[in-house]
């Protein structure tokens, strides 16, 4: 009877050790996490406004869809899978990623930007995270702080089985009013997906030359 009493004590300091353990890794992990996003958050948001010469407005039609107009050239710049991790594993590599993008598009100064697929990245392993939300929110800072009139279409990573957010919400996150340069809608709701959208391109007499 002592001997089962011992072994049952023993058990369960060690169930209360391994318990503890779990917790103080949990609260290390969400700290971390927690200041590194903060920093990346201020990073998208630490970039200079881009001066255009004569930078082309949208204005919405009557179906509430998007559309530039310009007689002359228009240029639209894609980028795809950025892979913004959002976690303290990755922040380093998330700094140079929002470095890149600033720079191409300060270089090429496009009338559009569309992110097709995978802005961000939540991969426990190489981020440390689960959280997709971070990613897009720093990518978003950084456009709206450059100015520049921007778009995303999503990808398998943006809002994984896994994630904290699935699409509806990233949809809804990225039509938020917050952002005065992003042309994201979700769609109709009778097509599947979120993300089913056209932005136009119209000359002076309102004749579509891109789509």
């Amino acid at each position: 009877v002592c001997l089962k009493k011992e072994k049952s004590k023993k058990s369960k300091k060690a169930l209360l050790i391994f318990i503890s353990v779990v917790i103080v890794i949990a609260v290390a992990v969400a700290t971390a996490n927690f200041f590194s996003v903060q920093n990346l958050l201020e990073k998208g948001n630490s970039y200079s406004k881009i001066e255009f010469e004569n930078q082309l407005v949208p204005e919405k039609d009557e179906n509430g869809n998007w559309y530039f107009t310009t007689d002359g050239d228009f240029k639209v710049m894609q980028l795809t899978d950025i892979h913004i991790g959002g976690g303290f594993m990755s922040r380093d590599v998330d700094e140079k990623a929002l470095n890149a993008v600033a720079a191409m598009v300060m270089r090429e100064k496009p009338d559009l930007v569309i992110a097709t697929g995978d802005i961000a990245f939540p991969v426990p392993y190489t981020a440390g995270t689960f959280n997709n939300h971070s990613g897009a929110k720093a990518f978003a800072n950084l456009m709206e702080s450059l100015g520049v009139y921007w778009d995303v279409t999503f990808g398998n990573h943006d809002a994984e089985a896994y994630s904290y957010f699935d699409r509806k919400a990233m949809g809804e996150f990225y039509e938020s009013e917050e952002f005065k340069y992003c042309l994201f809608q979700s769609g109709p709701e009778d097509v599947d997906g979120y993300g089913n959208h056209t932005i136009e391109v119209k000359n002076s007499k309102g004749i579509i030359t891109q789509a």
